[in-house]
């Protein structure tokens, strides 16, 4: 039984020890003595014996040891002594005494020491002197370090910037350790959560906040359970001068008449994350660097919030949404008035602070400003639910007999209380310039309300749109590998013949030689032709059981790799299909290799040719022309050449979303996430897509995934933002735009999206306005329907400016609502006018309407304009083949020239080449038409128009291998068919007879019309 009560003793008793190590940095021109005070909450702890220093004047500061040990015993059963704890710290009084001689002081007993605090207005003894004061704070131990040693500065008594100040390297420090035993605060840290309210200054006061009244500040905290306990924040200051030092001062220490109720808190610095309702009328950055009148606090203080506490408070917030400050001014009565006067009269004001951002997952802080409002019950009811003021404890109970003196007095006080619930809760401003009285507060907690789930949930997010493959044993060869080794090995065999052929051919030279004419001198029968002898000379020689042996070791593993066997081989028409495909496989991948080895007509790899804008700006070109097969080309031409590459497999997703195939968008994306998991610009694909899809959950894990891995991305805290408003979710509003304003002000963004658009352009775009800056970014993905939110949002704030009114502009374009679009360009233009861009985008709209006379109006308005760009792509291919169509080549001509210069592509080469071919520039059409060539041969238009150029310079041989590819690319064109075919019966010239020219009109062009080329 003892045992037990011992054991029940130290769980509900804890020690924690303060250790004062030494003291340094004393500078004294006379011998002194030092004693040291220990106190916490009003309780002095203990007094040490004074030390001797003697005088020091040098550089050489000696340390002076001390070795002074308080023991601070806690109750762990009583929350008011935890509390205590939490919310004040401990102080440390240096005393020092001048004249004493080297000897022990003797100091009081320990039971004596126990006494009302000496941290008081009274001055000390005439022989003692304050050296200086430090707190020390025990959060480090209670949230369970077992040790922490630091060295304070003792600090001046008194708040003074007059001469006798002493900068802070030449004040004392003291170095001190604070321990614990082993026995924990709380049963588990997670069941209790530590709330700091910081008070810092009202500005704008009204006139009648003097100087000469009192000003005290009121708030609620849910410490335990759901009936709220009162915080009084008492010392308000009226001042005229800005605190430098921006120290926030313990609350439970302003009684203390000097620099000890400083913390180690600093008011921050960074106004980006203050939460300002009042933006145009208050600038809290400008305001607080200037010395104007205000009200300042400067507080902070700290309390414990248990189990059932951090539960009232969520449930507050939850239903209320408001959290609410009252502040009381007194007005102090001067002792030379009368008796009737000195009764002070208060005033009562309140303000309610939205902490909704504080329900945002992971969000731990909230600092505000928010405007001063006239005290009013009923509105503090309705707003929070607050039934009795803050600054009026519970009234004591009263005797009966006194119930006949309070009655008299009962009427009066209910007409004073009923003249007060009926004043409206009007907002206070000061008087003229009429600019809000505002007040700054900061809420913050150590644990956030609602932790952040984000690692979690994008986990068994990307495990179900990704499930993870079972992993087979490693295999060393794969499809590709074998189909490379395959190439490789026929290239190398390929050179191995020509060498030796070409090495017998050299030793052979001369030996058969006819009288009337030279057979071919390197082969084994003279009158055979030159086939025949490579033939001889592969069986004869040798070479050829070497290259059957060769292949014989690379073909089986190819096809082993890449082909998968029929099941029943014994069904003939099956196992001749296979044969088939696999022999035909072969063969075209011998020819791939030799082609790409020795003739070089091959197509040329895009990514060795070109960069990756370029290549995106031709697919971009096809896309806006509308040769979608052309763009898709490009994208997987590209993902074929580094499949590897997660950029590449985006910007395939956007273009397949911009083309309405939003299920490959969402496989390709997908593709891209595998790649890299927290790949920015796929994420936000991938969740736009779920977002389409209404699938709200899964797309908020992946917007906040992006913020949470790349936290400086304006544009991701941008989107999610206007996420949190498509689905009003309020308690992310304001921190998210806030958030992105505070990261658009970096200069060095990582993830960009440089390409411009061929049909808008972004000059417009304001560099300083997220909502606009988001809009262009979403516009280039073409994400119409989150950029239209951004759009209505930016609309409410600056009105139909230019920008706003382009840009809806640009979105209905995108979305295929030419007159919608056309309306607001009509807006801009008779309002602020008309530019290059403006004309341009009208005369897209106009040319996909099919009004082509009013686009070809506009492109030449855009065109003649002095301060238009260099580049106008989109509209000078326009204009270029409309020219053309309509025979004015030298004008095709120059325009297409014009757009070559700037940005050549396949398409201004052929404007180009097609033009000088009707001019009978032979020689540039060309060279235009093998630039064209070279940059897309997959461009049957180019492939005939060769032909033609061919066919009129008489190469025949070169006119049939145009005329091959131009078959095999499937040309449309009926108009450049028909004479490519007039051309040929005006030469009587037959076709090449693996071509049935008939059939291919019949079949190939007659969907295709004229205008629908020129378009």
């Amino acid at each position: 039984m003892e045992d037990w009560m011992r054991w029940q003793t130290t769980v509900d008793e804890k020690n924690i020890e303060i250790t004062v190590h030494s003291i340094e940095n004393v500078i004294r021109k006379e011998d002194i003595t030092v004693s040291f005070i220990v106190e916490h909450n009003n309780i002095i702890l203990g007094e040490s014996s004074p030390i001797f220093i003697k005088s020091n004047c040098d550089e050489n500061l000696s340390i002076h040891i001390i070795d002074f040990v308080v023991n601070l015993q806690v109750n762990l059963s009583d929350k008011n002594s935890l509390d205590c704890l939490v919310s004040t710290p401990a102080l440390i009084k240096a005393i020092e005494h001048v004249g004493y001689e080297q000897e022990e002081l003797s100091i009081d007993s320990k039971d004596e020491s126990k006494k009302r605090s000496i941290f008081s207005t009274k001055t000390p003894a005439p022989s003692s002197t304050i050296l200086g004061v430090c707190n020390v704070d025990f959060i480090p131990i209670i949230l369970g370090e077992e040790k922490l040693t630091e060295k304070v500065i003792l600090e001046t008594s008194t708040f003074s910037f007059d001469g006798t100040s002493v900068s802070w390297q030449n004040l004392p420090l003291l170095t001190i350790t604070i321990s614990q035993d082993l026995i924990p605060f709380f049963q588990s840290i997670g069941t209790v959560n530590f709330l700091h309210i910081t008070i810092e200054s009202i500005y704008n006061p009204p006139e009648s906040f003097t100087e000469n009244s009192r000003y005290k500040a009121g708030t609620i905290a849910f410490v335990e359970n759901e009936v709220p306990t009162n915080i009084i924040f008492d010392h308000g200051v009226f001042t005229k001068y800005r605190d430098v030092e921006r120290t926030k001062r313990w609350n439970t220490l302003r009684h203390v008449e000097n620099r000890a109720q400083l913390s180690k808190y600093k008011l921050d610095c960074d106004f980006m994350d203050v939460k300002n309702e009042l933006k145009k009328q208050f600038d809290l950055a400008k305001t607080t660097c200037e010395d104007v009148p205000r009200i300042e606090w400067n507080s902070l203080h700290r309390c414990i919030l248990r189990e059932e506490g951090i539960k009232a408070m969520l449930n507050h917030i939850t239903i209320h949404r408001y959290w609410p400050f009252q502040f009381e001014v007194t007005e102090e009565t001067s002792v030379t008035k009368s008796k009737a006067s000195l009764t002070p009269s208060t005033q009562l004001y309140q303000c309610y602070v939205d902490l909704s951002e504080l329900l945002f997952p992971g969000n731990k802080s909230c600092r505000i400003v928010k405007q001063l409002y006239k005290y009013s019950p009923t509105d503090i009811i309705d707003k929070v639910g607050l039934e009795q003021n803050i600054f009026v404890s519970e009234p004591p109970r009263k005797e009966v007999k006194e119930k006949d003196k309070k009655s008299k007095t009962s009427k009066r006080t209910k007409s004073n209380q009923s003249e007060d619930e009926t004043v409206p809760s009007t907002p206070v401003t000061t008087i003229g310039s009429e600019e809000p009285t505002v007040v700054v507060i900061e809420m913050e907690l150590y644990e956030p309300l609602i932790p952040s789930r984000v690692d979690i949930d994008y986990k068994h997010l990307i495990t179900e749109l990704i499930p993870e493959q079972e992993r087979k044993q490693h295999y060393p060869y794969t499809a590709d590998l074998a189909e490379t080794q395959y190439i490789h090995c026929v290239q190398k065999l390929a050179e191995v013949l020509t060498e030796s052929y070409r090495d017998f051919c050299d030793e052979n030279e001369g030996k058969y030689i006819s009288e009337k004419k030279q057979p071919k001198k390197y082969c084994f029968d003279p009158e055979s032709d030159e086939l025949t002898c490579f033939t001889q000379y592969l069986y004869k020689s040798g070479v050829y059981l070497t290259v059957y042996n060769t292949l014989k070791m690379k073909v089986p593993m190819l096809i082993d790799q890449k082909f998968e066997l029929p099941k029943n081989l014994v069904d003939f028409s099956k196992s001749h299909d296979f044969i088939v495909s696999v022999y035909t496989y072969l063969v075209e991948q011998m020819h791939v290799a030799i082609n790409t080895m020795v003739e070089g007509r091959f197509p040329i790899d895009l990514q060795d040719d070109t960069d990756l804008k370029k290549i995106y700006f031709y697919a971009n070109e096809a896309y806006e022309l509308g040769d979608i097969d052309g763009a898709k080309m490009y994208y997987t031409k590209l993902i074929s050449s580094n499949k590897s590459d997660p950029y590449l497999w985006t910007q395939y997703a956007i273009f397949l979303n911009k083309i309405g195939d939003r299920n490959s968008a969402k496989e390709c994306s997908l593709e891209a996430i595998k790649l890299d998991r927290q790949y920015a610009i796929a994420l936000m694909v991938q969740a736009i897509i779920l977002f389409k899809n209404k699938e709200y959950k899964e797309a908020e894990v992946l917007l906040k995934a992006i913020v949470e891995f790349h936290p400086r991305f304006f544009e991701g805290w941008a989107v999610l933002h206007l996420f949190y408003i498509r689905t009003e979710y309020y308690p992310g509003l304001d921190l998210t735009l806030r958030v992105a304003e505070k990261c658009m002000q970096d200069k060095t963004r990582t993830i960009t999206c440089d390409q411009e658009p061929l049909s808008w352009t972004s000059v417009h775009c304001p560099s300083d306005n997220v909502y606009m800056s988001v809009a262009t970014f979403l516009l280039k993905l073409n994400f119409c329907e989150f950029a239209g939110i951004a759009l209505a949002e930016e609309m409410s704030n600056s009105n139909r400016s230019t920008h706003i009114l382009y840009y809806m502009a640009v979105e209905h374009y995108l979305c295929d609502r030419y007159e919608d679009a056309l309306s607001h360009l009509e807006e801009v233009r008779c309002n602020y006018g008309m530019d290059y861009s403006v004309s341009s985008l009208m005369g897209h709209c106009y040319y996909k309407m099919g009004n082509i006379e009013k686009g070809l109006e506009c492109y030449e308005f855009a065109r003649m304009l002095f301060d238009r760009p260099d580049n106008l792509h989109l509209v000078e291919v326009r204009l270029g083949y409309h020219y053309y169509g309509a025979g004015d080549f030298n004008r095709a001509r120059r325009i297409f020239l014009h757009a070559c210069k700037f940005s050549p592509s396949s398409l201004t080469w052929l404007g180009v080449g097609i033009c000088c071919y009707e001019l009978n520039q032979l020689h540039e059409a060309e060279v235009s038409l093998t630039e064209a060539n070279r940059i897309d041969n997959y461009n049957p238009e180019i492939w005939g128009y060769l032909c033609l150029l061919n066919m009129t310079l008489e190469r025949y041989d070169e006119f049939s291998q145009c005329y091959a590819e131009m078959i095999k690319n499937n040309l449309k064109n009926r108009k450049l068919w028909l004479r490519i075919t007039n051309l040929m019966k005006a030469l009587n010239y037959a076709p090449p007879r693996s071509v049935e020219s008939d059939d291919f009109v019949e079949n190939h062009s007659t969907e295709q019309s004229e205008e629908q080329f020129e378009n």
